[in-house]
């Protein structure tokens, strides 16, 4: 009788516990967070996506504005290789993919959101880019802390330097034998 009870607590145990395994990797940004994330780095949210490829795990201190009003991160793998996401949220109408030399670049439009992903030639192929362009999303929640891990967290403005004048050229204050 006792090893029915075990099987039921075990059995009510797993059936809470199923639902839970891996959805917090899927579950999306809420809109706020990443409208608090995009703008410390003065990019609109919509224009914020994540791609999934595989071996690849984002460079946060990549994370930044792309042209006027895009947005860009560098996916790096283990052995060294980068892959370049940028948006454009003006959109586009070319998508596909070209190779330039030893580049190759793959573009998709996600709701009027260009999304581009480049990479060397040895470090991701042609179909592998695409796929990943293809498959770009609104990053989730684990996703957008992960690309914006390094970011500090705040409103966009410049840092305060310190070191320059209020009035002239606005090169920096530098006291004399400062340079060593």
């Amino acid at each position: 009788m006792a090893g029915v009870k075990v099987l039921r607590w075990v059995l009510v145990v797993a059936l809470f516990a199923v639902p839970a395994c891996g959805s917090e990797s899927g579950e999306p940004a809420s809109g706020e967070e990443l409208a608090s994330r995009a703008a410390s780095i003065g990019v609109d949210p919509e224009a914020v996506y994540a791609v999934s490829l595989d071996g690849f795990e984002p460079a946060s201190q990549s994370v930044g504005v792309s042209g006027e009003a895009g947005f860009s991160a560098a996916y790096v793998s283990a052995d060294g290789g980068v892959a370049m996401l940028t948006t454009d949220p003006r959109g586009g109408t070319g998508t596909g993919c070209v190779v330039a030399g030893d580049q190759r670049e793959c573009v998709a439009v996600h709701d009027g959101v260009a999304v581009t992903l480049s990479a060397g030639a040895d470090v991701a192929d042609e179909d592998t880019l695409r796929a990943a362009a293809e498959g770009a999303h609104p990053p989730s929640a684990d996703e957008l802390a992960e690309l914006f891990e390094a970011v500090p967290d705040g409103d966009g403005a410049p840092v305060e330097r310190g070191d320059l004048p209020s009035s002239g050229d606005g090169a920096p204050l530098d006291p004399e034998g400062a340079a060593g």
